[in-house]
């Protein structure tokens, strides 16, 4: 018989328990995404995704993955991630006029939906795009650690959090401080924001598909590209519905 050590099994029964809690709490509020960024693409207006440091992680778990939805905007920038440098991320995201920039670069419009992750929903940069945003009639909807988020201080100029400008809240169900899994004398690991997050981009995905599909058209779903002719398939796809200029 394998061996399996208690803490993996106890970790992954922490887990388990906070998909649970995702999918009972926040199916709604899933479903009523799905619902707004259908109504977008009907309208022909975009679905954008944003996030910032290992919050990038998820606004990437949505777009160009082989049965991913091509019906995506991506905000994907470097300085974003940490590719560069493990700071730099930090440090733009807490810089209040990057915000215009990508505002500018990716000509947010009315009627566009905007999806944004940040676990904290602290900084000023991510909140400052989200009032821009709400100020030009795109809708909001945020991905955040709600508990945490609602009692932790700001770093906009508003004195408010990112939530603050949404108009659809999505719960990440998290721990304080992104770390759930205490492995002795308070040392506190196992963050779940991008494990939870990333299951929030593909059944996202999928609802929105499956809604699109009842209505009779055609279905923007990627192809692997391991498959052959997928190439020219997903790259049509990308022409038609990533509308970066």
């Amino acid at each position: 018989m394998t061996h399996m050590n208690p803490v993996f099994l106890d970790y992954a029964a922490q887990i388990q328990t906070l998909f649970e809690r995702f999918s009972l709490t926040q199916a709604d509020a899933v479903d009523r995404a799905s619902d707004l960024i259908v109504n977008a693409f009907l309208n022909q207006k975009r679905f954008l995704v944003f996030g910032s440091g290992h919050s990038h992680m998820i606004a990437e778990e949505f777009y160009a993955r082989a049965g991913g939805l091509a019906y995506v905007t991506p905000v994907l920038q470097n300085e974003l991630t940490l590719s560069d440098h493990p700071m730099k991320s930090t440090m733009i995201e807490r810089t209040l006029g990057m915000a215009k920039v990508y505002f500018d670069l990716y000509h947010f419009e009315a009627g566009d939906v905007l999806l944004m992750a940040s676990n904290s929903g602290r900084n000023a940069m991510p909140v400052e795009l989200a009032k821009l945003a709400k100020e030009a009639g795109l809708t909001v909807i945020v991905f955040t650690n709600l508990a945490q988020s609602s009692q932790i201080t700001s770093r906009h100029p508003s004195g408010k959090n990112l939530h603050a400008f949404a108009d659809l809240v999505i719960d990440n169900c998290g721990a304080w401080g992104d770390a759930g899994y205490d492995i002795g004398e308070g040392i506190m690991m196992g963050s779940s924001s991008t494990i939870i997050g990333s299951f929030l981009a593909q059944s996202l995905s999928i609802l929105i598909a499956s809604k699109i599909k009842t209505l009779g058209l055609d279905v923007p779903v990627f192809r692997s590209s391991n498959l052959d002719n997928a190439d020219d398939y997903n790259l049509e796809l990308m022409r038609k519905f990533c509308r970066l200029f």
